[in-house]
């Protein structure tokens, strides 16, 4: 199927964002993760590059991963972007350890497809 190439640049810049971050989780634990500015920062920046390809991603690419909750995570970047200082890092550290490594999994999947 073929996709834009808006398309290709969206899931490459989530992927890279998916990946950076899952390298800063590693780093930490769930204790110390909002006392960390520096990687809960990180964390969050990343959420938010996610949630901007996904906002960005066509409808048609989208509907290839349809067990992606797409208005969750663009949600997600509109309360980071816009609520930065009320967000709860037990979200944050959940999203981040538990939402993004399946969700990157099925988007490199659907990047090979691409090609």
């Amino acid at each position: 199927m073929p996709f834009s190439d808006t398309d290709s640049v969206q899931i490459d810049e989530m992927l890279d964002a998916a990946r950076r971050l899952t390298g800063y989780v590693a780093e930490a634990s769930a204790d110390g993760f909002e006392k960390n500015e520096l990687v809960y920062d990180a964390v969050c920046m990343n959420l938010l590059r996610i949630g901007e390809g996904a906002r960005l991603l066509s409808d048609m690419a989208k509907a290839e991963l349809p067990d992606i909750p797409w208005p969750d995570i663009i949600s997600l970047r509109h309360r980071i972007a816009h609520g930065y200082s009320h967000l709860r890092a037990t979200i944050i550290w959940e999203t981040a350890t538990r939402n993004v490594p399946p969700f990157a999994q099925a988007l490199a999947a659907l990047r090979t497809r691409l090609d």
